[in-house]
Parts: structure tokens; C-alpha cells; sequence
């Protein structure tokens, strides 16, 4: 019975109602008189009742029209719910945002940044996938992940801002640093040089992390392959192991220097290039609006650190 029934004639009805007459509830409505009337007559064809008392001045409504005047003005509520329920998906308000980062980055920098996103939109549904620079990217093609935070690292990201399909926008640059146990005859030296240490013994990301190719590519460089002891997926773990002696390893300094196992930092002269800290999407479609948010929180963050 109600299928021909539209929004817009019950949204008609409930002015009528309440107004007590067609006049005013067609001025409020925005109609001409005779067009909302016939909404009214088809309405109530459509229902198989009386819902207005015309013969009365004010309109007043029959028993009928009480009862559906209730039930429609739920449904109006209802409906204002949904539409702006459809709003808050199709922009920032509501959905779900998957975001990728290294590790090191998704322990010491990220969670500001989704503290203060989370703030402002608490109902997007964060999701978080940490893994090496490799595997975010193959990630982010795969459309498993919105945005990534990674490495831009010379000589395995090449062609300017687009590598493989994807966008990346530079964030900051980290200076590379050589981390050895605390005992170590290094530690307490304010610089050491790459080749310098051809005889150490090193621990490293797994192989496909964007550090892994540099420090290997720069030992090259100088002449020598390090001999790795030890491969392991988390910074946490990689300054476990130096911190027990069973090697050194060249990290940025944001994990050298944070809380964790004890090791000590020494600077690298000359440098190796700093590694570059990227935000990355895919470059075949915009960000959604959730990534979109986030990105500006993450460009803030950024600007705020200087």
C-alpha cells in the first residue's frame, strides 16, 4: 500500500498538519496552493483513508490522520538521520582508514598524528599495517592501504615523485647514524667513517627494507659487503640485538636516539644520504576524504616540528 508513496508528500502532509491550513502550509512549503492539495488527495488515495477534515476551518485532522501524523513524523526524523548519515560517508565523518608505516615510524612518529586525527574525526575506524618499504608499496597497489609512510631511498625509488603507480610527497629527511652495544670501543666516538667498519660484524632490516639497500649499496661503494650475523623485521628487535653485542647496524637517528635497549649513536662522516620520510597513495585515483584529512594532519605535524 505505501510503495507509491513519496517522502516528499508525508514532508507535505506534517506541514499541513500542523499549520491547520493549506494556505500557510503551501507558503511554508514553498508550493502553490492547488498543487500541494493534490498531493494531499493522491496520498490519501494511496493510503485508502481520510487523513484531513476540509470541511472544518482550521483543517483539522480525523482519527486517521492523528495516527499517521505520528507514524510520518518519525519517519521524517528518520529520514534526516539517513541523509546525514549518506553525508558523513561521503565525506570526512564517518568510514574506515587503513594507513601503512615502518615500523620505527609507526612507533615514534605516527601516533601523535592519529591522536590528534582520532580527535578531530572519532568516528573513522583507523586501521594500521607496519612492514618494510617494500611491502608498502606492493601494499598500496594493491589498494590494502590509503596512505603509507616510508622511505624514499636513492637508487631504489627512481623517476621522480611517481615510482611503481605511486605518489609520494617528501615529509623530512632522518640522518643516518652507526648504533653499537654500549661497550663497544666505537661507542663514545663523536664520528666514525664507513670503511671503518669492514670488519664489524652487522645487524639489519630484512632484505626489501629500503635501510638494508642503503647501507649495503654504500658499503659496495667503498669496497666491502658487510657481513650481516643477524636479519630482523623490527627496529625494536634490530636494538635488541645490537644491544647485546651480536652486532652494529646504521639506523636513523629518531630510533637511535629514542627510549629502548641500550645502545649508543655515532655520526657517520662523511654522511650517507639522509633517508627521506615520505606520506605515499596511489597515483591512479585521489585520495579518499578520510586520507585526505589525514594527510593534512600529517603535513601540520611536519610544519609544527619544523
Amino acid at each position: 500500500m505505501m510503495g507509491a508513496v513519496e517522502l516528499r508528500q508525508i514532508q507535505y502532509f506534517v506541514v499541513v498538519a500542523r499549520q491547520q491550513s493549506f494556505s500557510r502550509a503551501a507558503e511554508a512549503v514553498g508550493v502553490a496552493q492547488p498543487a500541494l492539495s493534490q498531493q494531499m488527495k493522491r496520498l490519501e488515495a494511496e493510503l485508502g483513508v481520510t487523513l484531513l477534515d476540509r470541511s472544518s476551518r482550521p483543517v483539522r485532522l480525523t482519527e486517521a490522520g492523528v495516527a499517521f501524523q505520528a507514524r510520518a513524523e518519525r519517519m521524517l526524523a528518520e529520514a534526516g538521520l539517513a541523509r546525514e548519515e549518506m553525508r558523513e560517508f561521503a565525506g570526512v565523518g564517518r568510514g574506515r582508514l587503513v594507513v601503512g608505516a615502518l615500523p620505527a615510524l609507526a612507533g615514534l612518529w605516527l601516533p601523535p598524528v592519529l591522536g590528534r586525527f582520532h580527535a578531530t574525526y572519532p568516528r573513522i575506524e583507523l586501521g594500521l599495517r607496519e612492514a618494510n618499504t617494500e611491502e608498502l608499496s606492493r601494499l598500496l597497489g594493491a589498494g590494502e592501504l590509503d596512505l603509507a609512510l616510508l622511505h624514499a631511498v636513492p637508487g631504489l625509488y627512481t623517476g621522480g615523485p611517481s615510482y611503481r603507480g605511486l605518489v609520494m610527497e617528501r615529509l623530512f629527511d632522518e640522518e643516518l647514524v652507526v648504533v653499537v652495544p654500549p661497550a663497544h670501543g666505537l661507542a663514545g666516538r663523536p664520528s666514525v667513517e664507513l670503511r671503518a667498519l669492514r670488519d664489524e660484524r652487522f645487524v639489519l632490516l630484512t632484505r626489501g627494507s629500503g635501510l638494508s639497500h642503503t647501507i649495503l649499496a654504500a658499503a659496495t661503494a667503498e669496497g666491502f659487503t658487510p657481513e650481516v650475523v643477524a636479519e630482523c623485521a623490527s627496529m625494536t628487535t634490530l636494538r635488541a640485538l645490537v644491544a647485546e653485542g651480536i652486532g652494529i647496524s646504521i639506523i636513523p637517528a629518531l630510533p637511535a636516539r629514542a627510549a629502548g635497549p641500550p645502545v649508543a649513536a655515532v655520526a657517520l662522516r662523511p654522511a650517507l644520504p639522509a633517508h627521506a620520510a615520505a606520506v605515499a597513495w596511489r597515483g591512479d585515483s585521489r585520495p579518499s576524504a578520510p586520507a585526505e584529512a589525514l594527510l593534512g594532519v600529517i603535513r601540520d605535524q611536519v610544519a609544527a616540528a619544523g
